[in-house]
């Protein structure tokens, strides 16, 4: 089956996000550093988070002529997390994509400080990192995108029951967000990827026969579609887990 080229950053009008301040968390590869680009190469300015060293990501926004702060960030350290978004006067959009896959396991065998981290960076640090920027979001409106994934939606395909609930979690609390905080003009939804060619599901077993398009995705491919859900696009969308699978599952 031949292979459809991936979009290339800038997907969206470059002058669509000008003026506009976004926080990415879990920026320094993968998913994450594809959506900051694509939300820079619209016009956003950038703050970057993760456990991890942001700098390679930033550097590329830069050289892409795009403004960029980061720094590293452990978003199950709720006061960390409090702390990182002092530094802001204004937010317009979030996107919490840090995450990790846990090692899989059947339920009776998963080890609970496993069971406890893969939950702690899926979940509890995606809602501490939105606890934190709604105070800015809520002074002007905004959008949040969170990174979920098909495993949340179907109940995994290789992976754990761990991150499976954590994705379907997340889902969850991504709805409950939209309905909350529609009164201060802030939208929410989420992505929710199938298998992307990432380190996050490399070794792990995946290949392009998992769905109807015959391929992996990039993550250049969850990317236009978050940038699409932080933009003016989707302002009447919200509570929406958007499917970014190739055809896996349409639900």
């Amino acid at each position: 089956m031949p292979v459809r080229p991936t979009l290339a950053s800038g997907l969206l009008n470059p002058t669509l996000l000008a003026g506009k301040r976004a926080v990415v968390t879990g920026a320094a590869r993968g998913i994450g550093a594809a959506i900051a680009r694509e939300l820079s190469a619209a016009g956003a300015d950038l703050s970057l988070f993760d456990l991890a060293e942001c700098g390679e990501t930033a550097e590329s926004i830069r050289d892409a002529g795009g403004e960029v702060t980061y720094g590293v960030l452990d978003v199950t350290d709720r006061a960390s997390v409090a702390r990182a978004f002092d530094d802001l006067d204004r937010l317009d959009i979030l996107v919490t994509s840090a995450g990790v896959y846990g090692e899989p396991a059947e339920l009776g065998d998963i080890d609970v400080d496993e069971f406890d981290r893969v939950m702690g960076i899926n979940l509890k640090g995606s809602l501490w990192t939105v606890a934190a920027a709604l105070p800015l979001l809520r002074k002007n409106g905004g959008n949040i995108v969170c990174v979920g994934s098909a495993a949340g939606k179907v109940g995994g395909v290789a992976s754990g029951p761990h991150y499976v609930a954590s994705k379907g979690a997340l889902h969850a609390a991504v709805k409950w967000l939209a309905r909350t905080e529609a009164t201060h003009d802030i939208v929410a939804n989420a992505v929710a990827p199938g298998a992307i060619d990432t380190d996050m599901i490399a070794g792990k077993g995946y290949d392009g026969s998992y769905c109807p398009l015959g391929r992996l995705g990039t993550a250049q491919d969850v990317a236009g579609i978050a940038a699409f859900l932080a933009s003016p696009g989707a302002a009447y969308m919200t509570g929406a887990v958007v499917d970014v699978n190739g055809g896996f599952f349409m639900g």
